[in-house]
């Protein structure tokens, strides 16, 4: 289960990490992707919340780069973080009553390609 993320931001999205708990429900935490700039941030999901939707924006810089991102849930949004008004669109919405559980990355030192896995 996803418990919470980090992110680094500024005009992108520098870096990202996130914390779960495993099937034994002890928590874990990921290195950081990307580089150390912009401004921390920290989302701690509550226990009954769950991620739906990953969106944001990327390309303003190198064509690439994600600007910003924004995590829905069931109990709202917590985000955008990163420049939302650069960039092109994406969504990652989850359907049939999914979950987000974790996540895959690129990056140098910017967030340059994001993937989601899915719980069904």
């Amino acid at each position: 289960m996803l418990e919470g993320v980090v992110i680094r931001c500024a005009a992108a999205v520098d870096a990202i990490s996130f914390t779960y708990a495993g099937i034994d429900g002890t928590s874990h935490s990921t290195g950081r992707w990307g580089g150390s700039g912009g401004q921390k941030h920290k989302v701690r999901f509550a226990d009954t919340e769950v991620v739906k939707e990953i969106s944001g924006t990327y390309g303003a810089f190198d064509g690439h780069e994600a600007s910003s991102l924004t995590f829905v849930t069931n109990a709202g949004k917590h985000g955008p973080f990163g420049e939302p008004r650069q960039g092109t669109p994406f969504s990652v919405p989850v359907h049939n009553g999914g979950r987000v559980v974790g996540f895959f990355w690129r990056s140098g030192s910017l967030l340059d390609a994001l993937g989601v896995y899915v719980h069904p």
